[in-house]
């Protein structure tokens, strides 16, 4: 009876020992984007996810299991499976330069909506469904000239406010960022060599949100003439986080003047 006991104690070891090695699986879904312009994620599977916990232990982990209409993705923390206190996640993982801290790029391409807008997203320890959602607000600008462009840049001179630049994310309950140290107030396309504007086309920037008082875009064309145009003191623009912003400019005849 001795041995029988000793033997079931030694499997119910080696069977906590197999569970606390398992690693955890988690299912990723994305909240739908807002307005004028809405879009599925595109979930990449050669991309990372950056993830931490309230121990700060930053790693990467890959995106696997990708769902065929891409509704959803999952990973799994093949390195201490333990999580504590609150599991956090940021998409794609190469924004996130450290632990609760991203950068959006100052310089961006601009055409096409954005496949992946940069997402975050928690969840308690032993949770296994994370809900994503956008850290971002995405500017449209429509643009219709004959002019061949070479750059378009989107600029802020508010004080203390940044479009781009490393920000660290928290989360009351959605993502909500805090400019850090590097922080920049424009955002520039800079390879539109080939597109063609005479019928109007559509650049896609993704901008931290704000209220912008004053937001000005410069177009630069290839013989190196440059439009100013600073929207009308009396019109703010707001980035919404999650939302699309769409601003037209060209339509017009004489809106877009280059000197």
């Amino acid at each position: 009876m001795k041995k029988i006991i000793t033997c079931l104690a030694v499997l119910a070891t080696v069977s906590m020992l197999m569970v606390s090695c398992h690693s955890r699986m988690y299912k990723f879904e994305v909240e739908a984007v807002g307005d004028q312009g809405t879009t599925a994620v595109a979930w990449a599977k050669d991309e990372v996810l950056a993830t931490w916990d309230d121990s700060l232990r930053f790693v990467y982990v890959p995106v696997t299991g990708v769902a065929p209409d891409s509704t959803y993705a999952t990973t799994q923390l093949t390195k201490g499976a333990k999580t504590y206190g609150v599991r956090r996640f940021v998409y794609p993982g190469a924004l996130c330069v450290d632990t609760a801290c991203v950068c959006l790029p100052s310089v961006q391409e601009g055409t096409g909506f954005p496949k992946t807008m940069p997402l975050y997203g928690e969840t308690q320890d032993g949770k296994g469904d994370v809900l994503m959602k956008s850290m971002c607000g995405v500017v449209r600008l429509h643009l219709t000239t004959a002019e061949k462009l070479v750059s378009v840049k989107v600029s802020t001179a508010d004080s203390a406010k940044y479009m781009a630049g490393v920000f660290k994310v928290d989360n009351y309950p959605y993502p909500v960022l805090q400019p850090q140290s590097k922080v920049f107030q424009s955002i520039e396309c800079d390879k539109l060599k080939g597109m063609d504007f005479a019928q109007g086309a559509d650049l896609y920037l993704y901008v931290a949100p704000a209220c912008y008082n004053t937001f000005t875009v410069t177009l630069t064309a290839e013989d190196g003439r440059v439009c100013v145009k600073n929207l009308k003191e009396d019109k703010y623009v707001v980035v919404d986080r999650n939302v699309v912003c769409t601003i037209n400019l060209g339509q017009n005849e004489g809106d877009l003047v280059f000197e």
